[in-house]
């Protein structure tokens, strides 16, 4: 037996049960998703034909860049959204710059670089206290900001499920948008019953295991977030003016779909492009489980575009071009958080 190894501690580490992997765990299973989605959506191109579908997509052009502003008036309304679960606490409210480049930096992460899709909420609320916002309310304005956002897209998802009705026969398609619309729902009662029944504790282990894996020191402070969301569902007016912001802002996706439609010679009224873009999220709710929904965003455009009469080739063109718009915005929005996060590390380093 080697030197200096003691036989009861060894024996005691055989014996303790193994910790659970969240990155096996989670990101794997994630991942292998992803691998088979995307290789349906490889197929899916490659039976069309690949040059035909790039052409497409570089035939948006200009268009690409209304998308983009469109987009960005999305982040606006999610930022006054978030401003407004802010207003009830003693310490002044950020500015609406501040919320929106956080807003940014938070879309960015959860879309590009999905950490069990609270990434981007964690960097989000580290950033806020690094910058001297408690974290107890930091993380009680984004858990009850994400809430608001999940109950807003059940009932833009409804009003998506309403229109199709009256505007297309929806065929299976309806089927799908149902199944998002009742995760949706699911999703949003599970969050406001574990929060009225002490479950934001477990949102506090999982937020301290994600700065742990991502090699942040631990976030001190967020005993206070149960009481912090209590207060903050105490203030109904902002709750609600919170949850119209959050449904302005995704039914101006309707628009993104729209641009793009035009720009490749095909026509979307405003409803038919906010039947795509409900269902097409809610569809996209529904692959939960696969990062950034790869191959399913695109399988529920051909499917929701068909009902209009847009072909197969556009439709996935249309999918495609939204994803160049979340690496248009998202990448700028990745190097602007590297770059908070050196600001705070130099500061800390000057403090010391």
């Amino acid at each position: 037996m080697p030197l200096g190894r003691d036989p009861i501690k060894e024996g005691m580490k055989r014996l303790r049960p193994p910790r659970f992997s969240f990155k096996a765990g989670t990101v794997g299973f994630g991942a292998a998703a992803a691998a088979l989605c995307g290789l349906a959506l490889f197929l899916g191109i490659a039976d069309i034909g690949f040059r035909r579908v790039w052409d497409e997509v570089l035939g948006v052009g200009m268009g690409l860049a209304g998308i983009i502003l469109v987009h960005l008036a999305q982040i606006g309304f999610c930022s006054l959204a978030w401003r407004e679960l802010l207003s009830g606490s003693d310490i002044p409210r950020p500015a609406f710059t501040r919320l929106f480049r956080l807003r940014w930096i938070r879309e960015s992460i959860d879309s590009l670089l999905p950490v069990a899709q609270v990434g981007g909420e964690v960097a989000a609320a580290r950033l806020m206290t690094r910058q001297g916002l408690p974290l107890p309310i930091a993380g009680a304005s984004i858990i009850a900001d994400v809430t608001i956002e999940t109950l807003t897209q059940a009932v833009f998802t409804l009003l998506g499920l309403a229109l199709i009705f009256t505007l297309a026969e929806p065929g299976d398609a309806a089927h799908w948008a149902a199944l998002g619309f009742v995760i949706a729902v699911v999703f949003a009662a599970l969050a406001v019953f574990a929060q009225r029944w002490g479950g934001v504790r477990l949102f506090e282990k999982l937020l301290l295991t994600i700065a742990d894996r991502m090699g942040w020191n631990r976030l001190e402070g967020v005993a206070g977030l149960d009481n912090a969301l209590r207060e903050i569902y105490q203030l109904r007016e902002r709750l609600f003016m919170a949850g119209m912001h959050h449904l302005i802002a995704w039914s101006l996706g309707a628009g993104e779909v729209m641009i793009a439609a035009w720009a490749l010679g095909y026509r979307l009224d405003l409803g038919q492009g906010y039947v795509v873009e409900s269902l097409a999220q809610a569809i996209r709710s529904a692959a939960f489980f696969v990062p950034g929904a790869v191959g399913v965003q695109e399988g529920g455009f051909v499917v929701l575009c068909g009902l209009f009469g847009l072909p197969a080739d556009v439709a996935l063109s249309i999918s495609l071009t939204k994803r160049v718009r979340e690496l248009a915005l998202g990448l700028p929005g990745l190097l602007t958080w590297q770059f908070l996060e050196l600001r705070l590390r130099q500061a800390r380093s000057l403090a010391a």
